[in-house]
């Protein structure tokens, strides 16, 4: 058995003391207290010096093959472990056994959500300051109603499912899991991403000591599809249903079907906008999506659509979304035909550019790129010129009657 001892009571061996090297290790004959005793040295771990003595060479010669033994398969750390951390270890392994993982992963997952919470790290916290910073900027002007809207919606989900945990304990793996679990896909998971890249850059303009996950996320698939698009025939039904049963829809329906003008510019322009002399309206840089102003020429139809309900001042769609969701699903429904996302301006770009080309389409949609619309369009709009001349001959019924502002 070694001779087990203090260290305050051992002097401390000089390398010249040294007898041999057995398995790694080195091996000292030392006098102690008269006799001669082997002393197996296998290092400093953690600050403690291990050292074992033993009455016979042999003896330390098999202690240093064990403990080399015993390093290679858990390691030095291992010696010192006493029954009670070995026998946890070994019910903690057997606990672990139907899951795949080890103990250090398991102590990992275990420090990782238990973490300690404050208030400059929690991840809840510091979503809901990042949205009061963007409230700053929405009373300001910096943004627009709608951009605060589409940050807050979509760090919301985020900011509850991760409640209560620090910041740096989210990895990619967990954003990742996370979003799968929602079914956030294509280009509706790249919209959470890129909000949730600009909270992260914040956070770390904030001074926290974080990395950002971001560009360890999944890559996203997207498929390309060719748009979708209404028929003439589609677009006439929809007008005439509305004209009869939603009035107010004209003026927004003949902006998005006519124009190709986005469903939030057209909430952001007034009928001071529409130059009915020259026949054009003008799109603000601060009413543009892209920030970037343009002009959209009014067609023989689109004047009489626009005229077809009464001209006003002020707003030209003056009511809520909550409205104009209600509205077009009615007419929608009305008529039996399916709501296209974005199918207006998909429709309006396919017929202008069948009978324009794509210069002057691209003018219209405020595009500064060719790529999209030609990549998206120039298959869609094959044979479709006929189809596009009866696009933009549809005009309001002969027997239209005004309507009344009541209406």
């Amino acid at each position: 058995m070694p001779l087990l001892y203090p260290l305050f009571m051992k002097k401390k061996s000089s390398k010249s003391n040294i007898l041999e090297h057995a398995h790694g290790f080195a091996i000292r004959k030392l006098k102690k207290y008269g006799r001669t005793m082997y002393q197996s040295d296998l290092g400093r771990k953690s600050g403690t010096h291990i050292r074992r003595e033993f009455h016979t060479l042999a003896e330390a010669r098999n202690f240093n093959r064990q403990a080399k033994l015993e390093r290679d398969r858990v390691g030095i750390e291992a010696l010192n472990f006493s029954e009670q951390q070995k026998d946890d270890a070994t019910q903690a392994l057997a606990l672990l056994k139907d899951y795949n993982t080890n103990l250090r992963k398991a102590a990992k997952f275990y420090i990782k959500h238990h973490r300690k919470v404050t208030k400059n790290n929690d991840f809840s916290g510091l979503i809901e300051r990042y949205l009061k910073l963007q409230k700053q900027r929405l009373a300001t002007g910096d943004i627009r109603p709608d951009y605060f809207r589409d940050i807050k919606a979509r760090l919301t989900p985020y900011s509850e499912y991760f409640s209560g945990q620090a910041i740096e304990s989210i990895e990619a793996t967990d954003l990742d899991a996370f979003m799968n679990e929602l079914s956030f896909k294509g280009t509706n998971r790249k919209n959470y991403i890129r909000n949730l890249n600009a909270f992260y850059n914040w956070v770390i303009k904030q001074g926290l000591p974080i990395g950002n996950p971001i560009p360890s996320l999944e890559p996203v698939k997207t498929i390309k599809k060719t748009p979708e698009i209404y028929l003439p025939e589609q677009v006439s039904e929809l007008f005439a249903e509305a004209l009869s049963s939603h009035p107010k829809l004209i003026p927004f329906f003949s902006m998005a079907f006519w124009g190709g003008i986005r469903p939030e510019e057209i909430k952001r322009l007034t009928w001071a906008d529409v130059d009915f002399e020259n026949g054009e309206i003008h799109i603000k840089p601060e009413d543009s999506k892209t920030h970037s102003g343009r002009y959209v020429h009014i067609s023989p139809n689109f004047n009489a659509w626009l005229h077809a309900t009464p001209i006003g001042d002020g707003l030209i769609f003056p009511y809520s979304q909550s409205s104009l969701t209600r509205w077009r699903k009615e007419v929608h429904e009305a008529t039996g035909i399916k709501a296209i996302n974005d199918g207006a301006r998909h429709t309006f770009a396919t017929f202008h550019y069948a009978l324009h080309g794509l210069d002057d389409t691209m003018q219209e949609l405020g595009h500064t790129d060719s790529k999209m619309l030609f990549t998206h369009y120039r298959g869609l709009i094959k044979n479709r010129k006929t189809q596009a001349e009866n696009f933009f001959a549809i005009n309001p019924q002969s027997n239209t009657v005004i309507i009344s502002e009541t209406a």
